[in-house]
Order: structure tokens, then sequence, then C-alpha cells
């Protein structure tokens, strides 16, 4: 889903936040690839 956000649809977003539930070091380390901050 966010690789159809970033690269798909290009919208122009900094900040990923998602619920902690969801906070794992793989998907943590997705969005650092990406460029991006996030919170959860």
């Amino acid at each position: 889903m966010i690789f159809d956000v970033v690269n798909k649809n290009k919208l122009p977003l900094k900040t990923v936040l998602m619920e902690s539930f969801y906070a794992m070091p793989r998907l943590m380390a997705l969005i650092d690839n990406l460029g991006k901050i996030y919170y959860f």
C-alpha cells in the first residue's frame, strides 16, 4: 500500500503516521529507505 502512495499516486508526503500495533523493524526500515519520517 505504501508503494502505491509513494510511487503510483505520487502523493507529496513526508510523514507516515500509524498505529503502534504495526510497528515492526521491517516496516520501519522500509519507510526509512523511502526517505520518510514515521511515527507509531
